[in-house]
């Protein structure tokens, strides 16, 4: 759907820029003088009336001091005589009535409506039609009256009859100059753009190179038009070039299409021969994660191997003690300690070798203040450390493998006592943040690890203690890792180390 006026054509538009430039512009002129000559006029007439109305109110001065009407009516009657004039009144002063002036004379004489005047005295008028101005005549200070001068402004409308007499035919007359002169000039420039308008349509469309257009004149447009024909004389030559190089490159691509037909056909024997290559490549991966399964199993047996040294080296105390104490009243308590850890220990082997095996975590709601009680029962052989538990905002329970995450805590809480040979505060601080999850800080007061080997402790087989053998920290690794958490540590020499364990809730 078509809005509005679709775009000009150049005729269109070169005939309303010259009707612009030559009537519109020039009228506009025109009536730019008219008014400024007319106001001109109009304020020459006003400025000669006030210089002899300012002469009147002197001349006719004595005649309403002395009260001489006479004298004063002839004053302006002959002030009068010229026809343009319209009339003219004088009001005296009424010394009794204050601010009133009663009418004194006037010419022509007219009936007695205007017989009064009263201050303030009107504003000059200056109308269409006529001029209106008053003046007070004083002595002094003092007011005697008022003089009005009325004079028609005829004169200045024939000055307007007079213009309009002479510019509207003379503006008819040029405007039909201009319109011939511009229809000529039009037709002087349309016949040869339309020439070229149309060769250049013809080639653009069905593309006939041997097009050409004809000469319409001998001025500059038929220079153009010669020009316009060389030019596609040579682009028909240039078009010809232009085929002969395309028919080239045609035979050119065709023989390049071979070529990678054939380097295609290679690339897709490499191929094959990479994925057979690929083939024994995930034989061997498959081979060599066998052989790394064998290795976790070689690592887990040693991590059963290490925890079963704390158990044992409780059974080994309680048993020397025994031997010390035969006849002592604890005999039973110790009796007892020895078969719970014997038990413990039992549990701590099977359930690693059930993860050995691939069998899944045995999760349930766990306290945590209770089960991380119970490892420090374990590993706080001396009583000379002591746990302390704290929950931000409150306590909550966590969804793990009751015995294996105690068995985490017990590791953590022994490495701790180890770092503190004369004693000190475990601190466990668990804190519920964001997405469901837990964090769990265990800080102690110990010697501290050195930043070298912060970056290892987690790694299998890596120790710095002289009977250790590298298995503990790693364990406790991996058991998270099996939860879905994730463990790390800070420590600074002589500040203690800090644990932090990431774990979901549930």
């Amino acid at each position: 759907m078509k809005r509005g006026f679709g775009p000009l054509q150049f005729r269109t538009k070169f005939f309303l820029s010259s009707f612009f430039v030559t009537v519109i512009l020039p009228l506009f002129g025109v009536w730019l003088l008219y008014n400024q000559d007319i106001e001109s006029t109009k304020e020459l007439i006003y400025s000669n009336l006030k210089n002899q109305i300012n002469n009147l109110s002197l001349s006719i001065y004595p005649a309403i001091a002395f009260d001489d009407n006479q004298t004063a009516f002839d004053q302006i009657k002959g002030f009068s005589s010229d026809p343009i004039l319209l009339g003219v009144k004088v009001w005296k002063k009424n010394p009794s009535k204050g601010n009133t002036f009663e009418l004194f004379v006037s010419f022509p004489n007219e009936d007695s409506s205007s017989a009064l005047l009263t201050k303030p005295v009107p504003n000059d008028f200056i109308g269409e039609e006529s001029i209106k101005i008053y003046r007070l005549i004083k002595s002094g200070k003092e007011e005697l009256g008022v003089v009005l001068v009325t004079r028609s402004l005829r004169d200045l409308k024939n000055k307007q009859a007079g213009y309009l007499q002479v510019v509207i035919p003379s503006m008819l007359s040029i405007f039909a100059i201009i319109i011939l002169i511009t229809l000529w000039y039009q037709a002087s420039l349309t016949r040869p753009m339309k020439e070229l308008t149309k060769v250049a349509s013809t080639i653009s469309q069905v593309k006939d190179y041997s097009a050409r257009a004809k000469k319409t004149s001998r001025d500059e447009f038929g220079k153009l038009t010669d020009i316009f024909n060389d030019m596609l004389d040579s682009i028909e030559e240039s078009n010809l070039l232009l085929r002969s190089a395309n028919e080239e490159m045609e035979q050119r691509v065709e023989r390049r299409t071979k070529e990678l037909t054939l380097s295609n056909q290679r690339i897709t024997e490499e191929m094959e021969a990479k994925e057979i290559a690929n083939d024994a490549l995930i034989k061997t991966q498959i081979q060599l994660s066998q052989s790394e399964k064998l290795a976790n199993v070689g690592q887990v047996s040693s991590s059963i191997a290490h925890e079963l040294r704390n158990p044992m080296a409780a059974i080994k105390n309680s048993a020397y003690y025994l031997k010390l104490k035969l006849m002592d009243n604890n005999l039973n308590e110790h009796l007892e300690i020895i078969d719970k850890e014997i038990t413990r220990s039992d549990e701590v082997i099977r359930r690693l070798l059930e993860i050995t095996k691939g069998e899944d975590l045995k999760k349930e709601n766990t306290d945590i203040q209770v089960i991380a009680e119970e490892a420090m029962n374990y590993a706080n052989i001396n009583k000379k450390s002591e746990l302390k538990v704290k929950f931000r905002p409150h306590p909550f329970t966590l969804n793990v493998d009751k015995l294996l995450f105690r068995q985490v805590l017990h590791n953590l809480f022994s490495n701790a006592i180890e770092a503190m040979p004369d004693g000190g505060m475990i601190l466990l601080e668990a804190n519920r943040i964001k997405n469901n999850w837990a964090e769990l800080k265990i800080k102690d007061e110990g010697v501290g690890i050195n930043p070298h080997s912060i970056r290892k402790i987690f790694d299998p087989l890596f120790t710095d203690k002289k009977d250790g053998i590298g298995l503990g920290l790693s364990l406790c690794r991996d058991l998270i890792a099996r939860h879905g958490g994730t463990i790390r540590a800070s420590s600074e020499k002589n500040q203690g180390t800090k644990i932090i364990i990431k774990i979901p809730i549930s």
